[in-house]
């Protein structure tokens, strides 16, 4: 899968994945893609938080070590906007022994060349989009063109996503299914349950199940009702 497709893929699933979901879908994204992990970081000195299947000794590591001090992609996340390709073996030669030690454990535990995307969350904060490989084929640089809006326009979404369903849940909404976010914004647009079922490779069943279950958490007791409420409070 190339840039293009993984993020018009993001895109696409974050209009209506729920965040409860949403690591399940980067980790299956990840996996079609070719990458072995992924890694989503808000970073802030009074707002951090990170969702990723990194191997859980690295994270212990990477805070207790304060890595992110050091971290060259948090580094070029700083900076600014853009989207990049990175190897360890391409930058380790010309790093400090910090840096070089860095890289060592990082390889070491199969995280030696990634894709990134940063982009800025507003009020000083960034947030970071990284999918990352065990693989050493392929160069670093930056990526620039459409694929480069893609791959801002889909980290953006992700970030927005993250946020408001983080919102919703501190106020005691219930969490949705991503198959019921799904169900319900294909019916907003339009589409009948036999439609649905077909587009989202799913039976009629299960289709008016989760759709029932959709409106049961709104509070409705009719389809549209269900579709203009979810519209309402932007869940889809």
């Amino acid at each position: 899968m190339n840039e293009r497709r993984i993020f018009e893929r993001l895109i696409d699933v974050c209009q209506v994945q729920a965040s409860s979901d949403m690591n399940e879908f980067l980790a299956h994204l990840a996996g079609g893609a070719g990458f072995d992990h992924y890694a989503y970081l808000r970073a802030h000195p009074n707002d951090n938080f990170v969702a990723t299947d990194y191997p859980a000794e690295w994270q212990e590591r990477y805070f207790a070590q304060s890595y992110m001090m050091i971290d060259p992609v948090v580094t070029a996340a700083k900076r600014g906007t853009q989207v990049f390709r990175w190897s360890v073996d391409d930058l380790r030669p010309r790093a400090s022994r910090e840096l070089r030690r860095f890289y060592t454990e990082a390889a070491d535990f199969g995280l030696k060349k990634g894709l990134t995307v940063s982009v800025s969350a507003g009020f000083g904060r960034f947030a970071i989009l990284t999918f990352t490989s065990s693989s050493l084929s392929g160069a670093g640089g930056c990526i620039v063109g459409e694929t480069s809006g893609l791959g801002i326009t889909a980290a953006a979404y992700l970030h927005s996503r993250m946020r408001h369903m983080e919102h919703l849940q501190s106020n005691g909404l219930p969490p949705f299914s991503a198959r019921e976010l799904a169900c319900l914004k294909w019916a907003s647009e339009g589409k009948t349950t036999i439609e649905i079922a077909k587009i989202l490779d799913l039976s009629y069943t299960c289709v008016r199940r989760n759709l029932r279950s959709a409106m049961e958490k709104l509070g409705v007791c009719r389809l549209p009702q269900a579709t203009a409420t979810a519209t309402r409070r932007l869940l889809i």
